[in-house]
């Protein structure tokens, strides 16, 4: 990160989301169609004549054509043999008047004349007395077909990838796709789940803690536009919630939220998670990518912004390490934010730029939680509101 670059990113100013994203979708497509043409039959074909060209196999192949010979070899050798046995009187006798013995010598000769003779013998001399027989061989066309296809739109466009993008490639070759998400269609997918899962097996129903503002509604999630929609809207209504002096508690709340989980269908421990996402503008209204547990501890905040202020970290028994970051969102534009966990540390990034790094202090599987929710009165102009999700993709590294 450059100069400029940290204290833009000090004073709360993220790299721009047009410019980022439209360098993630140039990249996501240039590897794209890197291993299509990769896959491609013209590169394939192109890759194993490379490896015959530039194979011993190939020289081997070069050096027994260019050793033929017709001067001294089995032909030439053979062909004048047939000439001294021609002058033989008894062979003389056979060709001038069709008399035939049992001689050996005849019988040599008859056998060698329907050698010599023959189209494939006289094919086979022509062919070794060809000067260019070397160019009209299988060996040399492979070499210029290998030559044209070294120069072909598709091999020249692999390796001008190949060359510009190793190292992003590269990167990108050590992760493997676990789980996807593009929100399209008119349901949630089977990974997902819009009960809050940590108050199912104790009251059978969802709950808050008592210091926020809203209750959850499963009504309030919905798919619209190719995108997660979690709406915060105002209501009256009475709800439960847990209060650490008195437990669970009924009273009314003003606000109606939802969130989405994959609790019992799919957990991550370690790897990377990238999600495209938009916040609303609201005051005391929070919205927030949570990796948890079934219990409270531990947990691990990817994406928690309220009231301008990003938090980051790490919530596990013996305590929290976490970062309050200002940023200046643009609430008409997606982010794409991401986090790294392997078992030393956790890094967050929101357009490519890091935010936040910690030492790893969480050991086990985690599932994906989205939320919003309120932490005090949003001003009424400013509600309904939704928190937008275009797309979640989680990777593990390859071993």
């Amino acid at each position: 990160m450059n100069f400029f670059s940290t204290i833009a990113l000090a004073l709360g100013y993220l790299p721009s989301s047009r410019h980022y994203q439209k360098q993630y979708r140039k990249l996501d497509d240039c590897y794209a169609q890197f291993h299509n043409l990769a896959a491609s039959d013209i590169f394939q074909h192109y890759l194993k004549l490379d490896a015959y060209v530039n194979s011993s196999t190939y020289q081997t192949d070069i050096r027994r054509i260019k050793s033929l010979q017709y001067k001294g070899g089995p032909e030439h050798l053979q062909w004048r043999h047939y000439k001294e046995l021609k002058k033989h009187k008894e062979v003389k006798k056979y060709l001038k008047k069709g008399v035939e013995s049992e001689s050996p010598l005849l019988q040599e000769f008859i056998a060698l004349q329907n050698l010599v003779l023959s189209n494939s013998f006289q094919q086979r001399v022509a062919y070794l007395k060809n000067k260019n027989k070397y160019k009209e061989s299988h060996a040399y066309q492979q070499l210029l077909e290998y030559r044209r296809l070294k120069k072909s739109s598709t091999v020249k466009e692999y390796f001008y990838l190949q060359k510009k993008y190793r190292a992003a490639f590269h990167e990108l070759d050590s992760w493997k796709l676990l789980f996807t998400d593009e929100f399209k269609g008119q349901q949630l997918s089977q990974y997902w789940s819009t009960q809050q899962e940590a108050g199912l097996g104790t009251m059978n129903t969802s709950f808050v803690q008592n210091s926020e503002y809203h209750i959850i509604d499963a009504e309030n999630v919905s798919l619209a536009e190719n995108r997660l929609r979690i709406a915060l809207n105002a209501v009256e209504q009475e709800g439960i919630a847990w209060d650490e002096k008195f437990g669970f508690i009924s009273r009314d709340f003003n606000y109606s939220s939802g969130l989405i989980n994959t609790a019992n269908l799919f957990q991550l421990r370690y790897g990377k998670i990238e999600v495209r996402l938009r916040v609303p503008k609201a005051k005391n209204a929070y919205y927030a990518l949570w990796l948890n547990t079934n219990t409270p501890t531990p947990a691990i905040s990817m994406f928690n912004f309220c009231n301008n202020c990003l938090v980051t970290g790490i919530y596990h028994p013996s305590g929290v390490d976490r970062l309050h970051r200002r940023v200046h969102l643009n609430h008409k534009e997606f982010y794409i934010v991401e986090m790294r966990w392997n078992k030393k540390m956790i890094t967050w990034k929101i357009n490519g730029k890091e935010v936040c790094r910690k030492a790893n202090t969480v050991n086990v599987p985690l599932f994906l939680q989205f939320i919003s929710g309120a932490v005090g009165k949003i001003p009424q102009q400013q509600l309904s509101q939704c928190f937008e999700i275009d797309w979640i993709r989680v990777y593990a590294r390859k071993v």
